[in-house]
């Protein structure tokens, strides 16, 4: 045999070997651009439009459900662009807040109507899924407003993670909603409101609870406010948390549950001293005081437990009410949401309705101008604690 004869297995051999080397980076490529077609990327101006248009209507259904007219329909209003699963279950959600509008409008006149408006943000897709983030922005209107000074609406501020699957034609429908709910109460939704853990030592001896049963006579208002805290001014908490209720005060930071952040602020705003400073005297409930960092700043500054020790124990700037009703512009309301001997929520006083309602302002949810009657109702087995500041 001949040198080229021998040599040709050998070199179809080493043509082989190259012909599948060189088909190795093909496939590796190949699943590189799986790798990258599975990261999440943006979605196209029309299709978030789109979206945003869906998300717009699911949320305005939602806002319905609770006023007269959706108290009173014979079936809930549910999004025609969801999945089957969703919809059944929005339908029995619906339907669950029909009843709390019933129940609003047994205590209070309820809701007259709702608006919605959305702030998309950022809005991709990945695999057969998109994701929209996006923030509501919701009133819900007040029946028989008598006067300029009275609130014309409950409002509120909520962030929400919007999924979207494809349905069998290939149109984005909804899937599931994330609201990002805090400790405040949402009306639109049923959710029980987050609990909050108290920083640092265990609580002290029990306090006095408020009576939430009935109105009382001879309420106050902000100018009746002198046998305790003679040099505050309440017209300033009040127009702080006015202001800043919806879009927070740059100069602070904010909070996973910011409600007790932004009363301090209020406080403050109002003539309210700070007392103490730094690392150590942090977690010591006779201070009360904002650092440059979580580190720097006292427990009972962003805490709803803590701040009501230090308010009402150690500094005594503020004395529990004993019942919600006397409350007056400026007063504090908190909330143990749970009974568990844990105060979870931080609400201010920051209007009236002559001597029939008192209206609360809050952060986390952002709400303002919520009616105590409607709280009440949806809150029944609450344990508050008013406080005159």
């Amino acid at each position: 045999m001949s040198k080229i004869a021998r040599r040709l297995p050998y070199a179809l051999i080493t043509a082989t070997v190259v012909a599948l080397t060189a088909a190795v980076p093909a496939s590796a490529a190949g699943s590189e651009a799986s790798a990258e077609a599975a990261e999440p990327r943006p979605l196209a101006g029309s299709e978030v439009r789109d979206l945003t248009g869906v998300a717009r209507a699911y949320l305005q259904q939602r806002a319905d459900s609770v006023t007269t007219a959706g108290a009173h329909r014979l079936a809930p209003v549910v999004p025609d662009r969801a999945t089957p699963e969703l919809r059944k279950g929005l339908a029995t959600e619906f339907a669950q807040l029909a009843g709390m509008g019933r129940v609003y409008e047994k205590a209070s006149g309820g809701y007259s109507g709702a608006k919605v408006t959305v702030t998309t943000g950022k809005a991709e897709h990945k695999g057969g899924k998109a994701t929209l983030r996006l923030t509501e922005s919701t009133s819900l209107f007040y029946p028989n407003v008598r006067s300029a000074d009275e609130p014309k609406a409950e409002e509120y501020v909520l962030d929400h993670t919007l999924t979207f699957t494809r349905d069998a034609a290939g149109k984005w429908v909804l899937a599931e909603d994330r609201p990002d709910l805090g400790a405040g109460d949402v009306t639109t939704y049923n959710t029980p409101p987050k609990t909050e853990q108290p920083a640092g030592a265990k609580n002290e001896d029990r306090r006095t609870a408020s009576s939430a049963t009935g109105h009382v006579a001879g309420q106050r208002t902000a100018n009746d406010k002198t046998a305790l805290a003679a040099g505050y001014d309440y017209t300033a908490m009040v127009n702080y948390a006015n202001h800043y209720w919806k879009n927070p005060n740059g100069s602070y930071r904010t909070y996973g549950n910011d409600c007790t952040n932004f009363i301090s602020q209020a406080m403050k705003a109002g003539g309210w001293k700070q007392k103490g400073s730094g690392y150590f005297d942090r977690k010591d409930k006779d201070k009360w005081y904002y650092g440059g960092h979580t580190w720097t700043t006292s427990y009972t500054w962003a805490g709803a437990e803590n701040w009501y020790w230090f308010a009402t124990k150690h500094s005594q700037r503020t004395r529990i009410l004993p019942n919600v009703w006397q409350m007056g512009l400026g007063d504090v309301l908190q909330a143990d949401w749970d009974r568990d001997n844990t105060i979870d929520h931080t609400m201010i006083v920051t209007g009236f309705s002559g001597a029939d309602e008192i209206y609360l302002t809050y952060h986390t949810n952002n709400t303002h101008n919520r009616k105590l009657t409607n709280l009440l109702a949806a809150r029944p087995h609450t344990t508050w604690y008013a406080h005159r500041t």
